[in-house]
């Protein structure tokens, strides 16, 4: 009895090592500031379609870049589906997390549910707001940003 308790606890240790073992790929997105507010009613009223997205850059954003900030490679804003099947909006950083470059926007496939990287070729589900990649390429999602919605405003921020 003693050797099967000592057996499952060296288990338990060896199990408790392996995360540490496994490498692990890191972002290369940096901190970056990230506000966006966004009205559904007027300029950004094309986002209310479901799986609509828009991505936000210094050169398209009609906000002030000095009080609002656009993250790292920009902000994909997404309207994706929830958890529960309803609708809910996401926002990632534009730029692939595996390539890291700011001058690599990320692209989203024809029918709406991947974003693909131009570089590297990774694509990252959008349609639940996961952001996971699908190839195996990158070990890691998106970046993701707070979304918050007051009526027909949207804010977005990190």
């Amino acid at each position: 009895m003693k050797k099967k308790i000592l057996g499952f606890l060296f288990s338990l240790l060896i199990l408790g090592m392996l995360p540490g073992c496994i490498q692990q790929e890191k972002t290369l997105i940096p901190e970056s500031s990230v506000h966006l507010e966004l009205n559904l009613t007027y300029q950004d009223k094309a986002l209310k379609v479901s799986q609509a997205y828009k991505i936000y850059t210094r050169d398209n954003v009609d906000q002030k870049i000095e009080e609002y900030g656009t993250g790292f490679g920009g902000v994909l804003v997404y309207h994706g589906i929830n958890e529960v099947g309803g609708e809910s909006y996401y926002a990632f950083d534009a730029a692939c997390p595996h390539c890291g470059r700011r001058d690599i926007t990320l692209q989203v496939d024809s029918a709406h549910i991947y974003a693909v990287c131009p570089n590297c070729e990774e694509k990252y589900d959008l349609l639940y707001g996961i952001g996971n990649p699908t190839l195996g390429i990158s070990k890691v999602g998106l970046k993701r940003y707070n979304v918050t919605q007051l009526g027909s405003i949207l804010t977005i921020r990190n």
